[in-house]
């Protein structure tokens, strides 16, 4: 029964998605280009951040192990 109806209503579902389609609006190949660049470089400096801070913390945990060795 519920199969029934989900088949009369989907022609309606698709001109309904269809009309949503046309109402979007997408990004141009520049502005594609430049946010995944500061995406990118935002990753890679926080990389580099993260990286620095794990090799101050584990510098710091190793003189602390060996002070008490």
């Amino acid at each position: 029964m519920k199969a029934l109806e989900w088949l009369k209503k989907f022609p309606q579902f698709l001109k309904d998605v269809s009309l949503e389609v046309k109402k979007t609006s997408f990004p141009s190949r520049a502005e594609v280009t430049n946010t995944t660049t500061v995406v990118v470089v935002v990753v890679a400096i926080f990389g580099v951040y993260l990286w620095i801070v794990d090799q101050v913390i584990f510098s710091l945990l190793n003189q602390l192990f060996e002070r008490f060795k």
